[in-house]
C-alpha cells in the first residue's frame, strides 16, 4: 500500500509567514508537521509515498534528501545522535513529489487524481489531509490499516466524535440503516440541531481503486470544487464504505492558534520538554494573576 499526503492548498491562514516557508514546514514540537505525518505512515509500513502540492514543495524534498555537508559537520562535532536521527530522516521513505496541475479543480478530491499516475494498479492506497495532527499512542495509520485488513471495505474513513454544538463545523457521518459501521454518506457542515451524528471524519482514508470509478474531476460541487466528500458519498452507494473510529488527541493545526495549541500537546508528550514548559506555563498563568 502506498501512502498519498495532501498538501496542495496555499497556507493562506498562516501568511505572511507561508509567504516563504509552507505550512507544512512549520515545526510541531520541533518537528515539521509533514514529517510527523511520514512517521505515522512508516509506522503502518508504508514507505512509499506520495506527496502532492499545488506550489513549490522543494523545501519538502530538501528536508528528506541526503545532505553530506551536513552529515560530515555531525561527525566532526561528535554529534552522534543527530546525526543518526538526520540519516534515520533522508531514508525513512521513498518520497514522491507531486504537482498538482492547474487543470484539476480545486478541492479536496484532486490530489487524488493528481497522485493516480503513481499508484500502483489494483492496489488500495492511503490518503491523507496534511493539515491536522492526531497525537495517538498508537499512529492513526496502524489503527487503519489493521482495521482495513481485517474488513477489506471499498473505502475506510477515520471517525472522531466531537460534541453535538461543534458537529456544524465538520463533516458528520451518516450511517445506513441497521448497521454500526456502514458510512451511508457525509453530511458537510450541517445547520445546528440537523446532523445525522456527533462522528465527523478526520482526514484520513484507505481506499480501493474503486475511487475513481467516482471521481473522474468532473463532478464539481459547492463552490465549484471537486470534493472528497461528494465521491465517497457516490462510493457508499454502490460499494461497502467502513468507518473506523480512531483513538487519539485531533489537533486541527491549519492556523496559528490551533498550530501553537498543537505545539505545546505535542511537547508535553517530550520527556526533554514537559518539565520545563509546564513551569514555564505555570510561571505565565501566575503573573497574569
Amino acid at each position: 500500500m502506498k501512502g498519498v499526503i495532501t498538501i496542495a492548498g496555499y497556507g493562506t491562514r498562516f501568511l505572511p509567514a507561508s509567504r516563504a516557508i509552507p505550512k507544512e514546514m512549520f515545526p510541531i514540537a520541533g518537528i515539521p508537521l509533514i514529517q510527523h505525518h511520514v512517521e505515522g505512515l512508516v509506522a503502518a509500513g508504508i514507505t512509499e509515498i506520495i506527496v502532492v502540492v499545488r506550489n513549490g514543495g522543494e523545501t519538502v524534498q530538501r528536508h528528506f534528501a541526503p545532505l553530506p555537508d551536513l552529515e560530515r559537520h555531525l561527525e566532526r562535532t561528535g554529534k552522534r545522535e543527530l546525526l543518526a536521527d538526520m540519516r534515520r530522516i533522508s531514508r525513512m521513505a521513498d518520497i514522491v513529489l507531486v504537482r498538482q496541475s492547474e487543470t484539476l479543480p480545486y478541492g479536496n478530491g484532486s490530489p487524488a487524481l493528481a497522485a493516480r499516475p503513481w499508484l500502483s494498479p489494483g492496489e488500495p492506497f492511503y490518503y491523507m489531509f496534511g493539515d491536522d495532527i492526531i497525537i495517538a499512542d498508537t499512529p492513526v495509520p496502524r489503527q487503519m490499516v489493521d482495521a482495513f485488513e481485517r474488513l477489506h471495505p471499498a473505502a475506510m474513513v477515520a471517525i472522531q466524535s466531537v460534541p453535538e454544538e461543534e458537529t456544524h463545523l465538520y463533516g458528520c457521518v451518516e450511517l445506513k440503516p441497521g448497521t454500526t459501521n456502514q458510512l451511508s454518506r457525509i453530511v458537510e457542515k450541517p445547520a445546528p440541531g440537523t446532523a445525522p451524528s456527533n462522528w465527523v471524519q478526520i482526514g484520513h482514508f484507505i481506499f480501493t481503486p474503486e475511487l475513481f470509478t467516482v471521481l473522474t474531476g468532473s463532478e464539481v460541487g459547492k463552490g465549484g470544487e471537486l470534493w472528497l466528500a461528494d465521491a465517497i458519498d457516490r462510493l457508499a452507494g454502490r460499494s461497502t464504505v467502513i468507518v473506523q473510529p480512531i483513538e487519539g488527541l485531533w489537533m486541527a493545526a491549519g492556523d496559528p492558534l490551533r498550530h501553537l495549541k498543537a505545539n505545546i500537546q505535542m511537547a508535553l508528550r517530550r520527556d526533554d520538554m514537559r518539565d520545563d514548559l509546564l513551569a514555564y506555563m505555570r510561571a505565565v498563568v501566575g503573573g497574569l494573576g
